[in-house]
């Protein structure tokens, strides 16, 4: 069997803005969202086939470094390990027998980290496959894994897999600042009705992206965070210290938490800014980051 080996990157979501729009009755949570791909991304590494004829293993095996390696899960509840799987299972691509994951993206961050490893090897193992086949192993892996297959700029509806694309934003840069981990399920769990919306906040943004308008920050952030804050009551404390060290600075909340992000003009005020919020949050995780293109379909 010939030896592939692939290397590429998996770039994090942020969710610009996110509406719950209602509760089905399998328990999953309707929503609506404008997600964009930025450039704080992991690197994957695949080797595909058995140079030596031996048997290629049903799991591939997951090598993991880089700091935020301690909190990935390893063997099939890894996400990119159960693309692989399916991949195989499916008869598309080479069947993986290593991956190797730098993991650089935060984990329960609300910036999709485990869902982009995924797309990323369903897109680089599956390069050259029906675009639809990838797409519904996309979904079988999670609800965000289908945007992160795609990327760039989306408007989001369903439980995350229904995507109309968008014009990318193609200026400014994210300030990201990481204040701390929520799981998802527990922010979930934690919403009550009065987090619950129409879909009108989105509906404007993707519009305004529609028709290549700078985004309005003030359309920005997460119906989840009200739900985020209770989950992990510390998260408020660490919110009001950073608002309070940069006065009139507009954050919002990606996705689930605990990562927050403000849109600036460029990289510069960016970086500026980076500087004025640092000491404030001395265990957080900051970054400046660039909006990202849709990957080539």
């Amino acid at each position: 069997m010939t030896r592939v080996l692939r290397l590429g990157r998996a770039p994090a979501k942020l969710n610009l803005a996110l509406e719950l729009t209602g509760r089905r009755a399998d328990g999953y949570h309707e929503l609506a969202a404008v997600s964009q791909t930025v450039d704080w991304s992991d690197v994957i590494a695949l080797d595909g086939g058995a140079p030596d004829e031996r048997p290629v293993p049903a799991v591939p095996e997951l090598l993991v470094w880089g700091p935020e390696a301690h909190r990935v899960p390893l063997g099939p509840a890894n996400l990119a390990v159960r693309a692989a799987i399916l991949l195989r299972e499916q008869g598309l691509g080479t069947p993986l027998t290593r991956l190797a994951l730098e993991k650089r993206i935060p984990t329960q961050s609300g910036l999709g980290g485990g869902s982009a490893d995924a797309a990323a090897v369903l897109r680089m193992a599956g390069e050259g496959s029906d675009r639809g086949q990838l797409e519904r192993i996309a979904l079988e892996c999670g609800a965000d894994v289908p945007f992160g297959l795609r990327g760039g700029a989306c408007h989001l509806s369903g439980i995350g897999e229904v995507m109309s694309p968008l014009s990318p934003i193609r200026t400014g840069a994210f300030l990201i600042v990481v204040l701390g981990s929520v799981a998802t399920g527990a922010a979930y769990a934690a919403t009550d009705p009065a987090d619950f919306s129409d879909g009108s906040r989105v509906e404007q943004l993707a519009n305004a992206l529609r028709s290549g308008c700078p985004p309005d920050p003030g359309l920005f952030g997460s119906g989840l965070q009200p739900a985020a804050l209770r989950a992990v009551p510390k998260l408020i404390g660490r919110l009001r210290g950073l608002m309070e060290a940069t006065p009139g600075v507009p954050w919002a909340m990606t996705g689930s938490g605990g990562a927050f992000f403000s849109y600036q003009p460029d990289g510069m005020a960016a970086a500026v800014l980076a500087r004025a919020a640092a000491p404030a949050c001395p265990e957080a995780g900051i970054r400046v980051a660039l909006p990202l293109a849709a990957e080539a379909t």
